[in-house]
């Protein structure tokens, strides 16, 4: 069990370039599919470490470093595009880009991150908001809209973590 879990955390970081890939050549419905594939590995991972007593700290570092490899990607070629908005997409990638830092920060401080329901809300938001982009093909108004969502709620819960966790 424990290779299946790390398999299905590993295949989130594998499957992002052909994510990209197929955003870039404007094959929408396929990166939709491989994309909502990599949301429920990434539900199911964490699920079964836990009813397996897999937890580990290897998979409680790399799980959310495959959720950011795969966001940010994602929504790197979805900004190429002109998709979605710059400004929301850098606080996006710039939260996760900063939480991962003080991840580590509080790693070398021998101390975990603690996490909150906020922050894996805001995992559920983002995912939605890249297959609901991907599969409905929006009016850009409504992009602009869900992204602009997105990016508060996750600069919210950057503020939560540094917050909760302090220096």
């Amino acid at each position: 069990m424990k290779y299946f879990v790390d398999f299905l955390t590993y295949s989130r970081i594998i499957l992002t370039p052909l994510i990209i890939y197929l955003i870039y050549i404007n094959n929408y419905i396929a990166a939709a599919l491989v994309f909502a594939y990599c949301s429920f590995s990434d539900v199911a991972d964490g699920r079964l470490a836990r009813k397996h007593n897999l937890v580990s700290e290897k998979g409680n570092y790399l799980d959310p470093l495959a959720d950011k490899i795969l966001m940010i990607g994602t929504l790197s070629i979805l900004a190429y595009q002109g998709i979605i908005l710059l400004w929301a997409y850098g606080i996006i990638i710039g939260r996760d880009i900063l939480i991962t830092m003080y991840r580590n920060y509080l790693i070398g401080k021998k101390k975990p991150l603690v996490t909150s329901q906020y922050g894996k809300w805001k995992t559920v938001f983002q995912h939605v908001m890249i297959i609901v982009i991907l599969l409905n093909n929006p009016t850009q108004e409504i992009i602009n809209l869900i992204v602009s969502f997105n990016a508060i709620y996750a600069a919210a819960t950057g503020a939560e973590y540094v917050i909760k966790n302090g220096f």
